[in-house]
């Protein structure tokens, strides 16, 4: 640069406001959000929303079971939001060190329901129908670590079906694994969360969960305590809380906390 540009360039300068250069624009910021698999396309919606509102601020998501969640965090996965879809997994981070129990908000519910599909026997119309000899596999998440497979399992045991159903049980790693078994034929019915099975073609409820059966479906959220951007992943809990977000979650069939 000559000296007469230089010249030019600090009179622009000085022309400011303030008589300084203007600052330089904030880093963008990634949220590395890991959520369990049920939340996925409400994820992605919410996502989008909450990105346009913050500009600099990206998502990205990590979806998978709540258990198999969890012991990524625990390993060192940088982490830095937890969504699970039980309160059990949080616990066991809170336990650990890895997440502040003041932290923790529950920001949706659910509800299990079973499935069929469409190569499903017309026989199973009910819970007790599962044990009908053309009924020859029952999907379900591996209760485990995946939260829809203990709720399942839970009312399986209340109906005094689960001992009856052992040989005909097929464990997925996750809902959508468990989706993918009734939608392909290699299950005729399945246990899944109700907001799973209203966003899956081909797949109809057969029932609900009997009032009781299982515990209340509840889903925690917090930032992990070795989060690189803390500030920036509580906003976006506070957006998941925010009466928008909440819009969104019960637009993909999600109850609220109070539910």
């Amino acid at each position: 640069m000559t000296f007469r540009n230089a010249v030019v360039l600090l009179a622009i300068i000085l022309a400011l406001p303030g008589g300084a250069a203007p600052a330089p624009a904030a880093a963008a910021q990634t949220i590395t959000v890991s959520a369990a698999a049920s939340l996925g396309a409400a994820l992605r919606a919410i996502g989008n929303a909450f990105e346009a509102r913050h500009p600099g601020l990206t998502l990205e998501l990590n979806l998978g079971s709540s258990g198999a969640l969890r012991q990524q965090i625990q390993h060192g996965a940088p982490v830095d939001v937890f969504l699970s879809a039980a309160e059990a997994p949080m616990q066991a981070l809170i336990e650990r060190g890895l997440v502040d129990a003041a932290d923790v908000r529950v920001f949706a519910t659910n509800r299990l329901v079973l499935v069929r599909g469409r190569y499903a026997p017309p026989v199973l119309q009910s819970w007790h129908d599962l044990v009908q000899p053309d009924v020859r596999r029952v999907a379900i998440g591996n209760p485990d670590h995946v939260p829809a497979g203990e709720y399942g399992k839970a009312v399986l045991e209340s109906l005094a079906l689960w001992e009856q159903l052992q040989n005909k049980l097929v464990f997925g790693e996750d809902v959508r694994q468990v989706l993918a078994y009734v939608e392909s034929g290699a299950a005729d019915a399945g246990l899944v969360y109700s907001t799973d099975a209203a966003a899956t073609h081909g797949i109809h409820v057969v029932a609900r969960a009997p009032a009781g059966s299982h515990g209340a479906i509840r889903y925690p959220a917090a930032v992990v305590a070795t989060s690189r951007v803390p500030d920036a992943a509580r906003s976006f809990i506070d957006y998941l809380l925010s009466e928008e977000g909440q819009a969104l979650l019960r637009e993909y069939g999600f109850g609220g906390p109070e539910d």
